[in-house]
């Protein structure tokens, strides 16, 4: 099954328009607080003065404002978290930046105007998001659609809109391709069957649709291509059920796909530039980690070294590029042969084997700065697939489709898996992290990376939920209360068994599950 077209207008192209829209009420507010401060004349004098130091506070509140997810169009719908979230980042951003200030000569008087620009931040922001919830609640930035099918494939579509009504998308109706005249007229759930293929043209021009969701069954017919190919000469958007699942869930449903498919997206991504880019992004990135770390690393090493008997590093064989295996490296956090009594298990959070120092380096993921050792080898990547172990692969690759993708770029120390998705504990979850990983290969580029560092930074020190769909049943499946560690990691595999001889060491607390419940509900 080959795309019958990329729909290119991804979430991720959202949140950096928005993210382009806050620098400009970043700097207008910067702008009024120095005019309101000294006046129109003397406040673009002191501004043009101390272009750099304005600048620095500029970018200091612009990073901290979308390390704290305030790029995210999504937050629009929850103004108590929205203005939680913006006050602790104005505040973040005031320390950094007052920080930064103290060094400057003319901090006596930028102060003034750095606290009424602080302020007037404050409220830009909620106003930007204020602004953005109203004009989606008038349904002034909808876009109409038709899905053209009846069948089971264009029922999992409208629940895949039904459940991102952020996304914008407005469903008219449905077209049917079949022989079935009877079928218009009727109503798929909510939504009515407005006629046949044949009369496809004349119900987009009067329901004036804006973009055609193809999720016809099987091959699409000739005829049909042909209509729809005139379509894209006319202004109106193409896409199919794997390009709308991809935009919406920032996942590639592995279900849905074949070699055909994997190979069209290929060639949008592999790119020998992307990967040099890449190359030289890790060098740099993880030498300046390390020198940046150093002090901290040096604190953990001496915390597990007095904490528990046993070696500072802890060292074990995972698979990298192309199936190579490799040795990574990280701070020990369990206890020396936490294995012997339990046997092979899956890590999941307050595993009892963790040591106490483990817990808090497992945290703030301090037990990972290791790795970048392995980056700088060219084993890894700063980004990229979670780390597996060759056991659990192989297992794994028998029971879901094309997991051996994932091992077509290198594993990362974070990754778009990571970032968005809890703890794999079963086959069902490890086929969803492939998934993601598939998005981030298709899409890998620079400025994905950057929008993932982002949002592990965010994780790491804002401790956020990590929100998800789940396409297939309905059902919307609830955050993880409690911050899941990433990379996701098993703590052993089955020597040569099966994955059914591991079983998890302790379940999720029932505090989680409630609170997931709850969350599933307000949705």
């Amino acid at each position: 099954m080959q795309p019958i077209c990329s729909m290119r207008s991804l979430p991720r192209r959202r949140v950096w328009c928005f993210g382009a829209l806050h620098a400009l009420v970043i700097a207008a507010a910067m702008l009024a607080a120095a005019c309101l401060q000294l006046g129109w004349r003397e406040g673009l004098d002191y501004l043009t003065a101390h272009h750099v130091t304005a600048t620095a506070s500029w970018a200091i509140f612009w990073v901290v404002l979308g390390t704290a997810g305030l790029y995210d169009p999504e937050r629009s719908k929850a103004p108590g978290r929205t203005l939680a979230s913006a006050s602790v980042a104005v505040l973040g951003g005031t320390f950094l930046a007052t920080a930064l200030l103290w060094t400057t000569s003319a901090w006596p008087v930028t102060r003034g105007i750095l606290l009424v620009f602080a302020v007037l931040a404050l409220l830009a922001v909620l106003a930007t998001h204020l602004t953005h919830w109203a004009i989606r609640r008038l349904g002034l930035m909808t876009t109409r659609c038709i899905v053209i099918g009846t069948n089971g494939e264009a029922r999992r579509a409208l629940d895949l809109i039904h459940r991102h009504p952020h996304a914008g998308l407005r469903v008219v109706g449905l077209v049917h391709c079949g022989r079935e005249p009877g079928i218009v007229g009727s109503f798929i759930g909510d939504y009515p069957v407005l006629g046949t293929d044949a009369s496809l043209a004349r119900l987009v021009r009067f329901h004036r649709v804006d973009s055609l969701i193809v999720a016809a069954p099987g091959e699409v017919e000739p005829a049909l291509l042909r209509r729809l190919r005139s379509f894209r000469y006319r202004g109106v958007a193409l896409t199919d059920y794997v390009s709308l699942h991809e935009e919406l869930t920032q996942e590639i449903p592995v279900a849905d796909i074949n070699d055909e498919w994997l190979f069209a997206a290929s060639m949008n991504t592999s790119r020998p530039h992307v990967l040099r880019l890449k190359r030289v992004f890790d060098v740099v990135g993880s030498l300046g980690a390390l020198v940046l770390t150093a002090p901290l690393a040096a604190v953990a090493a001496l915390w597990v070294k007095l904490g528990s008997p046993g070696p500072v590093l802890y060292r074990q064989e995972r698979l990298g590029r192309d199936g190579v295996t490799f040795t990574i490296l990280k701070f020990r956090t369990m206890a020396v042969d936490a294995e012997s009594g339990t046997g092979p298990v899956w890590a999941v959070d307050d595993d009892p084997r963790i040591t106490r120092a483990g817990r808090w380096l497992r945290r703030f993921r301090i037990d990972e700065v290791p790795q970048l050792i392995n980056v700088l080898r060219g084993e890894m990547s700063l980004i990229g697939p979670r780390l597996e172990r060759e056991a659990f692969v192989r297992e794994l690759e028998e029971q879901i489709p094309f997991y051996a993708e994932r091992f077509m770029v290198p594993p990362g120390i974070t990754g778009w898996a990571q970032v968005t998705q809890s703890y794999a504990s079963s086959i069902d979850e490890s086929r969803r992290k492939l998934e993601a990983d598939l998005y981030y290969i298709k899409h890998m580029s620079f400025l994905t990376d950057m929008y993932i560092i982002l949002k592990t930074v965010k994780v790491v020190f804002f401790w956020r939920e990590r929100n998800r769909f789940v396409e297939g049943t309905g059902a919307v499946a609830a955050p993880v209360a409690a911050l899941s560690r990433f990379p996701a990691r098993l703590a052993a595999a089955a020597p040569a068994g099966s994955l059914s001889s591991i079983v998890p060491v302790r379940t999720r607390r029932a505090s989680s599950m409630q609170d997931s419940g709850r969350t599933a509900r307000a949705r």
